[in-house]
């Protein structure tokens, strides 16, 4: 049990990695069993209690693209942690954030699970994040559902992204995304779509996003390893 959740355990095979990830035993059950004035209330379901297939992708593009040994790294909502121990047994430095504490117990655990040393968790809110230095690379997957969130999540880009540093987000194809990357534009990030199939629980075309500050975005000389660039250096 975590969090008086009871659990069960998924092995993930990831380039050069395999990943034990303990889990919600039944996510379905407990997001069924919500109540909606419950929902009405809280404003939020516990997505975090389900290993989604973005999760999956963006973890696979971490392992086979990036090269983050001694990176800073934040992740924001790190769910039940798979991004961020993919991140941390790259080498990455990282800091592992949720709205959701019972999310950050079960990434604690599997931080533990898969002798992942060098992460560090904290709860956060994209509204006041309060966070205390700028990061290489931040990683989140499958966050931009909610529109009423697309501004705070921007403005926590703007603030805690280093010079030099980049985004990287999955996202699945979700039919409230685009004002996303209009308001990104506006606040002067530009960004490359890459697309990552991945199989889990079913197979599935995952869109990458590599964000950057727009006038560094061409620089050549930046630190962090990516795939070789496609076309202009914009938005496409």
């Amino acid at each position: 049990m975590i969090h008086g959740y009871a659990t069960a355990e998924t092995l993930l095979e990831v380039p050069g990695h395999r990943v034990r990830m303990t889990r919600v035993a039944d996510a379905e059950a407990l997001l069924a069993d919500i109540e909606p004035v419950t929902f009405a209330e809280a404003e939020r379901l516990p997505y975090w209690a389900e290993l989604w297939p973005s999760a999956v992708a963006l973890a696979h593009y971490i392992a086979k693209h990036l090269n983050l040994d001694g990176r800073r790294v934040l992740e924001l909502g790190c769910g039940l942690g798979l991004v961020s121990v993919v991140a941390a047994l790259q080498g990455a430095r990282v800091l592992c954030t949720d709205y959701e504490e019972a999310a950050l117990a079960f990434a604690r655990r599997n931080a533990r699970g898969n002798a992942c040393r060098r992460m560090r968790f904290r709860l956060v809110d994209w509204c006041d994040p309060a966070l205390r230095r700028r990061y290489d690379c931040i990683l989140a997957s499958d966050v931009i559902y909610e529109v009423r969130s697309f501004a705070p999540l921007v403005s926590l880009l703007q603030r805690y992204l280093a010079r030099g540093g980049m985004v990287v987000l999955a996202e699945p194809g979700r039919v409230n995304a685009p004002p996303f990357f209009t308001l990104l534009r506006q606040r002067g990030f530009t960004y490359r779509q890459h697309i990552q199939r991945v199989q889990w629980e079913g197979t599935h075309r995952i869109s990458i996003y590599v964000i950057r500050h727009a006038r560094v975005a061409c620089d050549k000389n930046t630190s962090l390893t990516l795939p070789a660039p496609r076309g202009r250096c914009d938005a496409p």
